[in-house]
């Protein structure tokens, strides 16, 4: 799977070890399956933080979640909401529950990576270049 160009480091990073867990799906237990969802999350929220410029704050990730359309298309903003949310559902889930599949992991994979693609800063340019 390709993953996102161009993110920081501690987002690729998690990217990367879910894939790889994801390479070996016969090895996904329980325990491993939160892990990946607890690497997913975590990629959401500090690329939501850094969408919202609260890298360094303690600000609670639903504070960020509900300020982030005021940073980024709403659509986007939901998505990772949404995301989140799932992740988290994923993350406390009971013992009497159902884990998550394989195929929900890949899909989160998937859709964290678009989520942390479309936070990417965008640079603006602003003004007029005269070209004569």
């Amino acid at each position: 799977m390709s993953l996102v160009p161009n993110v920081p480091a501690d987002v690729k990073d998690r990217l990367t070890c879910v894939a790889n867990l994801l390479a070996r799906p016969e090895q996904l237990d329980g325990v491993r399956i939160r892990c990946c969802a607890e690497l997913l999350r975590t990629a959401v929220e500090r690329s939501v933080a850094r969408a919202c410029a609260a890298e360094n704050t303690d600000q609670p990730v639903h504070a960020l979640l509900i300020s982030l359309p005021s940073h980024v298309d709403a659509d986007v903003a939901h998505d990772a909401s949404q995301l989140w949310h799932a992740l988290s559902r994923a993350i406390r889930h009971h013992g009497y529950e159902l884990n998550p599949t394989v195929a929900e992991l890949r899909g989160w994979h998937a859709d964290t990576a678009s989520v942390v693609e479309a936070l990417r800063p965008t640079l603006t340019l602003s003004g007029t270049i005269d070209l004569t």
